[in-house]
């Protein structure tokens, strides 16, 4: 599934969003004289820097993934504090039918090239390559610079568009993308508002098509808090995560926000409802996790990065030391902490179906 090479060609009958997806996503198909014009080496800049990813990243995690993981095609992929990173979702879990990222930036508005002037696609295309170059050489999103790229004196409005480019590199025809609202019961809904207007477009849902089989897949971006303060009692914000914790969790570059008094209200959800975690050390306490949940280590952990307190994660660095002989992860991921990244799949003890 390399996301450089051996993608089908762009079709006549393809909907904008799936043209546009393409063209910022650099293919070669998706071009046009216009864009070639405003940022001349966009497109082979931004192929190279996938090709990298998926070679030392995609590709690898993918391979990793399909021996660590349960695939279970159909099924639904929850992933909080995602930001836009589909990638990592769809390379763990490439048969799900259904994605659904959380996090606190806006989505906005399909990105239109074809309405931009020369000058402002330039800019627009001079953030794409900074926001995505950003991410395919990190692995993940810093979110100071994704606010700064995105915000409202940005060329860029939201982070759909990064979400077009993902699915169109991940080999998705994008059909269509559409704002959606959580109701009142916590479900989600078409969103019945302006769709000229920003606010429309807080959360949005794409909809996709395997190239590779021609099966309709969902991606949905949510920007919903998950703090214990959005996550109340009797809310649709509550509702919705207490059913998205039934799916497989991910959670990766999380700011330790799951370890966090703030969050415990998810953090429990969690821990009593997923049948599966897979996560880096920023996700669910270790301590916690192993009171419920079968814990295979992967990689290799020895401290936290330097920008967040290491105190709580003394029995993780120590379940590594003591754990015997574990292979090395043959991927980047993570906050990168002077040693080689981890990652632990948790599988809860009582569902025996998911163990390997």
């Amino acid at each position: 599934m390399s996301s450089a090479t051996g993608v089908a060609p762009v079709l006549a009958d393809s909907s904008p969003e799936d043209r546009t997806a393409r063209l910022l996503a650099g293919f070669a198909d998706g071009a046009d004289e216009r864009a070639t014009r405003a940022r001349p080496a966009y497109a082979p800049r931004i192929d190279r820097a996938f090709a990298r990813f998926a070679e030392k990243v995609g590709e690898p995690m993918q391979a990793w993934a399909a021996e660590a993981l349960v695939q279970t095609p159909g099924e639904t992929v929850f992933y909080p504090f995602a930001g836009a990173d589909f990638p990592t979702a769809h390379r763990m879990y490439p048969l799900a039918a259904r994605y659904v990222l959380i996090a606190m930036q806006r989505g906005g508005p399909p990105p239109d090239p074809a309405a931009q002037g020369r000058e402002a696609l330039g800019e627009l295309l001079a953030g794409y390559e900074r926001l995505l170059s950003a991410f395919l050489r990190r692995g993940f999103f810093v979110t100071a610079e994704m606010n700064a790229e995105t915000g409202n004196d940005a060329a860029i409005r939201g982070i759909t568009g990064a979400l077009m480019v993902f699915a169109a590199r991940e080999g998705f025809e994008l059909l269509g993308v559409d704002p959606v609202a959580l109701a009142d019961d916590g479900t989600l809904t078409l969103h019945p508002g302006d769709r000229t207007r920003a606010a429309t477009w807080d959360s949005v849902r794409l909809r996709l098509r395997r190239r590779a089989d021609g099966q309709p897949v969902l991606l949905e971006y949510l920007r919903v808090g998950l703090s214990n303060n959005t996550l109340k009692p009797e809310t649709p914000a509550l509702t919705l995560v207490t059913g998205l914790s039934d799916a497989r969790v991910i959670l990766k570059a999380a700011s330790h926000l799951p370890q966090d008094n703030n969050f415990t209200v998810l953090t429990r959800l969690l821990l009593s409802r997923a049948p599966t975690i897979v996560q880096d050390e920023t996700g669910v306490a270790y301590d916690a996790l192993r009171g419920r949940f079968s814990v295979k280590l992967h990689g290799s952990f020895k401290q936290v990065n330097l920008l967040f307190d290491g105190s709580d994660q003394e029995t993780l660095i120590e379940a590594y030391r003591t754990a015997g002989k574990i292979d090395r992860l043959p991927f980047h991921v993570g906050y990168r902490k002077g040693a080689a990244a981890c990652m632990l799949v948790a599988t809860r003890a009582t569902v025996t179906s998911d163990a390997r």
